[in-house]
C-alpha cells in the first residue's frame, strides 16, 4: 500500500538515496525470482493443467498412468523407489503476474507524466494485485487445485477492496502532498512506479510461487492459513474505515485511538501483516519440491535435499518477513522521521503519552485488552 512505499520515496529524494532504495527493492526481485530461475518450468506441457481426475490421484498418492514421473532412486533390485508422489511446478502463473504488475504499473507511469494526477496511484498499484489474481479462478478450473483458486480469491479480494477504499479517499483528498514532489519530475514519477512494480512482485510471491505448484496442500494450513487471512482483512479494513470516519468528524490534529485503534498503534499495517501470513501458510506445503529427496538418504545430503526443496518455500516466506521489518522499523521510528513527527504533533497531549505507553506498537494484545476491561 501507498504508506509502505513512501518508506522509500518521501525522504529527501537526492540521487543516492532514490539509487539505493531502488537497488535495494531490485535486490529482493532479483531474489524472488531465482526460486524460477533454479529450476526450469515442467517439461511437461500445461503441467497445471492436467485432468482433475490425475490431480486427485496425485493427492491421493498414488501414480497415475501416463504422469511423467522422474524416478528419484532405485532399489537393490532394479525397481523405482519413490518416498511420494513428486509435485510439478510451472513458472507460468509466476510470469503472467509479473506481467500484470508490469502493465498496471506501466499504464499508471504513462498517466502520471501526462497528467500530473494522483487519483490513480492506489487504483493502478494496488489493483494490480485483484487482477493478477483473478487469473487463478477464470482460468480452467478444471485444471486449477483449489487451494490455488482460494489463494488467487484472497488476493483478488484483498486488492479490490483497498484499491476501491484508497481510490475513494484518493477522490476525496485529491493530491498527496507526500508525493507533490516526488511526482513532478519525470525521474521521480519512474522511481515511484519501479518501485510500486517491484513492491507488487515482492508481496504477492506467497500467492504467486504458490500458484506455480501442482500440490493440493494439506488441510490443517489451509485452515489456519485462512483464519489469519480472515483476521488480517477485518483488521485491515475496520482500521481504514474506522480511522477515515474518525477524521471525519473530529477536528485535525486529533490523534485516532478508537475501535481496533485502541487495541493496536498501526492495526492496519498489523492487518496487512497477518493477511498476507494467511496466504503464506495456505500455500506454504505445496511450494516444497520432493522430487529430489532419495530414500536411504541420511546426514548433510538429506539435510541439503530437504533445504534444496523448500527454497520456493524460503523464497516466498521473506515477503511476510520483509513486511515485519518494514512495518516494525515505521513504527519505531528506526526507519522514518514518522515517530519524531507524531511527538511533535501529538506529545503535549497526556492521553496521547498514554496511549503510546500502553498500547502495542502493531501486534494487538488481546489478553490485555481483556483485562481492562
Amino acid at each position: 500500500r501507498r504508506s509502505s512505499r513512501l518508506v522509500f520515496i518521501a525522504a529527501p529524494a537526492h540521487s543516492f538515496t532514490i539509487m539505493f532504495r531502488l537497488h535495494f527493492l531490485c535486490f529482493f526481485l532479483f531474489t524472488s525470482t531465482l526460486s524460477s530461475a533454479f529450476v526450469p518450468a515442467s517439461s511437461t506441457p500445461s503441467a497445471l493443467k492436467l485432468p482433475m481426475s490425475i490431480r486427485k490421484n496425485i493427492s491421493a498418492g498414488s501414480q497415475s498412468k501416463g504422469l511423467p514421473i522422474s524416478p528419484p532412486g532405485v532399489d537393490r533390485g532394479g525397481a523405482t523407489k519413490l518416498r511420494s508422489v513428486p509435485t510439478i511446478f510451472n513458472n507460468a502463473p509466476f510470469l503472467q503476474s509479473t506481467a500484470t504488475f508490469a502493465l498496471a504499473n506501466g499504464l499508471g507511469w504513462i498517466i502520471s507524466l501526462a497528467t500530473g494526477s494522483h487519483v490513480h496511484l492506489d487504483l493502478l498499484g494496488t489493483g494490480a494485485f485483484a487482477v493478477a489474481g483473478l487469473t487463478s479462478i477464470l482460468g480452467d478450473t478444471g485444471g486449477v487445485v483449489g487451494r490455488v483458486q482460494l489463494s488467487g480469491g484472497m488476493m483478488t479480494l484483498w486488492g479490490a477492496k483497498l484499491a476501491g477504499f484508497l481510490f475513494f479517499r484518493a477522490l476525496q483528498v485529491g493530491h498527496d502532498k507526500r508525493l507533490d514532489e516526488t511526482l513532478s519530475s519525470f525521474s521521480g514519477t519512474t522511481v515511484f512506479w519501479i518501485i510500486s512494480f517491484v513492491w507488487g512482485i515482492f508481496a504477492s510471491l506467497p500467492h504467486t510461487l504458490g500458484a506455480t505448484s501442482s500440490a493440493v496442500g494439506t488441510p490443517l494450513t489451509t485452515q489456519l492459513g485462512t483464519l489469519l487471512y480472515a483476521i488480517g482483512l477485518t483488521f485491515e479494513t475496520l482500521a481504514d474505515v474506522q480511522k477515515w470516519n474518525f477524521k471525519q468528524t473530529n477536528p485535525p490534529g486529533t490523534f485516532c485511538n478508537v475501535g481496533v485503534w485502541s487495541l493496536s498503534q498501526h492495526p492496519n499495517w498489523f492487518g496487512n501483516l497477518a493477511l498476507w501470513s494467511g496466504i503464506f501458510l495456505l500455500n506454504a506445503p505445496a511450494l516444497i519440491d520432493n522430487l529430489h529427496h532419495v530414500n536411504g538418504a541420511s546426514g548433510a545430503s538429506s539435510f541439503l535435499q530437504r533445504i534444496w526443496g523448500a527454497r520456493r518455500m524460503l523464497v516466498a516466506a521473506l515477503s511476510p518477513l520483509f513486511l515485519w521489518a518494514l512495518f516494525s522499523g515505521q513504527a519505531n521510528g528506526s526507519m522514518t522521521n514518522a515517530l519524531e513527527l507524531a511527538n511533535k504533533k501529538y506529545g503535549n497531549d497526556p492521553a496521547y503519552q498514554d496511549y503510546i505507553a500502553n498500547v502495542p506498537l502493531i501486534i494487538p494484545n488481546p489478553l490485555k485488552w481483556f483485562s481492562s476491561k
